[in-house]
């Protein structure tokens, strides 16, 4: 295997700046990933280290460390590639054969992470390198952070908090209306990005279903403010979503066929 070759698909240049745009990814997206996902890019994650971003494991290699289906490594990796976090290249042998597959990470585009705060999704199997003279840093490390942390809190104590006004521009006005009274502004987010994930999962875009993911939060929060929802607002929502956006979709596609012309074609 060439190396060079490798190198010539790498989008970052050390194993910090990859683990930054990987952590911010998961900070934003995680909820949104079923669990064999996220297992799946912890291990493509650690195996992209020699050349930063880049892996090249065998899917026979991660169904068999992940222990979990072939198809459940097919569906993650399409998955994670649909969202933008990585790439697949395939590669030739200078005889012309196929080479191995890359998995390349991409750079993500709205890289954001809590101050000082890491995600969950630390990689166990990369510890830090240590010498003798760094051996008591850590805890000192740890209490820099801790001061820092204290310092940004005390220096917002007296600002106003964020409303409604500040959300993104993406987010259409009527859901945020709808949202409003019952959600904050954080959540408000939260709830739109559950619309997104479903409108993935049928193929659709969500903003041209406004009517019917307002009405079904509506009924969601109804639902949940009388005790009827168990897993959780956003899980509900979302299967909700998953049924009456299906639902209106069906229903334009009899109209089409109804309206079509079958005589002349």
């Amino acid at each position: 295997m060439k190396w060079i070759n490798i190198k010539e698909h790498q989008r970052f240049q050390t194993k910090q700046e990859l683990d930054r745009h990987v952590r911010s990814y998961l900070y934003q997206r995680r909820a949104f990933l079923s669990e064999g996902t996220r297992e799946v890019l912890r291990y493509v994650w650690r195996h992209a280290v020699k050349f930063p971003g880049v892996a090249f494991p065998k899917r026979s290699t991660i169904v068999s460390a992940v222990r979990c289906s072939e198809s459940t490594v097919v569906r993650a990796l399409r998955t994670l590639e649909k969202e933008g976090l990585i790439e697949r290249v395939q590669t030739k042998k200078p005889n012309g054969r196929q080479g191995v597959n890359l998995i390349v990470f991409l750079p993500q585009p709205d890289v954001f992470l809590p101050s000082d705060d890491t995600p969950g999704d630390t990689l166990p199997d990369t510890p830090p390198s240590f010498t003798t003279s760094s051996v008591s840093k850590p805890r000192a490390s740890k209490t820099l952070q801790e001061t820092k942390r204290n310092q940004r809190k005390a220096s917002f104590s007296n600002i106003d908090p964020l409303d409604h006004s500040h959300l993104p521009s993406f987010i259409p006005i009527p859901f945020i209306e709808a949202a409003r009274p019952f959600l904050s502004p954080s959540d408000v987010l939260k709830a739109w990005r559950t619309v997104e994930s479903a409108a993935r999962q049928l193929d659709i875009d969500g903003s041209a279903y406004i009517s019917e993911v307002v009405t079904t939060f509506k009924q969601a929060v109804f639902a949940w403010k009388h005790g009827w929802v168990k897993k959780g607002l956003f899980p509900y929502f979302y299967g909700g979503l998953i049924k009456q956006i299906h639902t209106a979709v069906e229903k334009e596609t009899r109209k089409r066929l109804v309206k079509y012309n079958w005589v002349d074609g």
